[in-house]
């Protein structure tokens, strides 16, 4: 699959920002040319005469060459345009495609051949067999290293031949062995800080696509997490005010009835219709209160759910005995998150619900997840609890909890209670 950069980052197609990327191969480009150009006018120079038909192939070859440059590397490097179909992608060590592959060779094979044409002219044009190598060096080194022995067999025969080699000394071969490595080792560290800077650009890229991404998803989440809290919200007025709200209409219209017929017992439904008003107003309260509490945000998990056990323990008179593994402030912090609403929502339920004396809190890390449990030695809760009114909170654990792909169970306490358990896993 060809996974080209999307239209945003369309002039990002190396290692530097698209602007800089092509004045650079710009000034590579002019350079090599005019080297070129001032190779030719040198070579006219030597001489007053003209040499008459190798002059004439001389130019012939140079334009041949240009044309080849430009064709297959200059103008691909200097487009705005996709990488061209007949040579791939020129800045990461090139695509492996077999079309690709074919018209890299005709491009090398041509230039090096012209190139060394020009040399047995004139030896001064040797030195342009170093942009391809370059070229060569680019590739992989399962085609490089075979490629660069033969282009410089060739070039000794070319230069040299068979009777001139047979002449070397020792010297002779240490002086030039040395030199011609110098200068391989020169065109592969050229090449292959290109290869590595293109290489690099692209990781950018692709870090800077997935960095779009992730922001994208976390506002996508917030969307998703604004959403569930409306709708518990919702249940939260429906279970708990709206009921409420309904029992007290029935109940004056009854009172209303009784005053005429049986004042006392209207009397002793208005108390109880008191009752009830300060009940919703405690229940109420404690809905507001929640929709006031902040989230975790950036607040170290352990300290948090140390602050809360005590608050809680002070304001309904319960021991909370509160163990927090060592490690729970690197979790994740949607992880982290979950697991302070879960101990939220689970201590406001006790108060609510449980009237339990003894609490327990407990985080546990293991290999491949954490676990929180909540526990109390109250009243417990009804089979089915979740399903019914006034509990919107634990469905709304539940959907928290399962969102992360983790397990949330309400279950029955050995000595009498209720432990609420939530078990999501995560990558330490």
């Amino acid at each position: 699959m060809n996974s080209r950069p999307s239209s945003s980052s369309a002039d990002f197609r190396g290692p530097l920002p698209g602007s800089q990327y092509r004045g650079f191969y710009l000034f590579v480009h002019v350079m090599i040319l005019v080297a070129l150009g001032l190779t030719l006018y040198t070579h006219w120079g030597h001489d007053t005469a003209m040499h008459g038909w190798a002059d004439a192939v001389l130019v012939g070859l140079v334009v041949i060459q240009v044309l080849l440059y430009a064709f297959f590397f200059a103008l691909p490097t200097l487009s705005r345009w996709p990488a061209w179909p007949w040579f791939g992608d020129l800045h990461g060590g090139f695509v492996d495609s077999r079309l690709s592959r074919r018209w890299w060779w005709v491009y090398i094979v041509a230039s090096v051949a012209i190139v060394l044409a020009e040399s047995r002219i004139d030896r001064i044009f040797q030195w342009f067999l170093f942009p391809y190598l370059c070229h060569i060096f680019a590739r992989p080194f399962r085609i490089s290293v075979p490629t660069i022995l033969v282009v410089l067999a060739a070039f000794l025969l070319n230069m040299i031949g068979w009777n001139e080699l047979a002449k070397w000394d020792a010297e002779d071969w240490f002086s030039k062995l040395f030199m011609g490595v110098a200068w391989l080792f020169l065109a592969f560290f050229i090449a292959r800080t290109v290869v590595t800077s293109a290489q690099r650009g692209r990781l950018i890229l692709e870090l800077q696509a997935a960095k779009r991404e992730l922001e994208l998803a976390r506002e996508r989440e917030l969307e998703l997490a604004a959403l569930r809290e409306r709708e518990r919200l919702a249940r939260d007025l429906h279970d708990t005010l709206g009921h409420t709200l309904v029992t007290l209409t029935v109940q004056l219209e009854a009172a209303q009835r009784l005053q005429a017929t049986d004042p006392a017992r209207a009397a002793v439904l208005l108390v109880e219709l008191q009752k009830l008003t300060r009940s919703s107003m405690e229940d109420l309260r404690r809905s507001l209160a929640n929709l006031r509490t902040s989230g975790l945000g950036d607040r170290p998990l352990t300290g948090s759910l140390q602050t809360l056990c005590a608050e809680a323990g002070i304001r309904f008179g319960a021991a909370i005995d509160c163990r927090i593994a060592e490690g729970a402030d690197a979790l994740p912090p949607a992880v982290a998150e979950v697991l302070w609403r879960v101990a939220q929502e689970g201590l406001t339920n006790i108060e609510k619900h449980a009237h339990a004396r003894r609490l327990e809190v407990k985080l546990a890390l293991q290999p491949k997840e954490v676990v929180l449990r909540v526990g109390d030695d109250g009243a417990g809760l009804p089979h089915g609890a979740e399903d019914k009114p006034g509990h919107y909170g634990l469905r709304g654990l539940r959907e928290r909890v399962e969102g992360l792909g983790g397990a949330f169970t309400v279950a029955a306490a050995g000595g009498g209670g209720t432990v609420i358990e939530a078990r999501i896993p995560f990558i330490a």
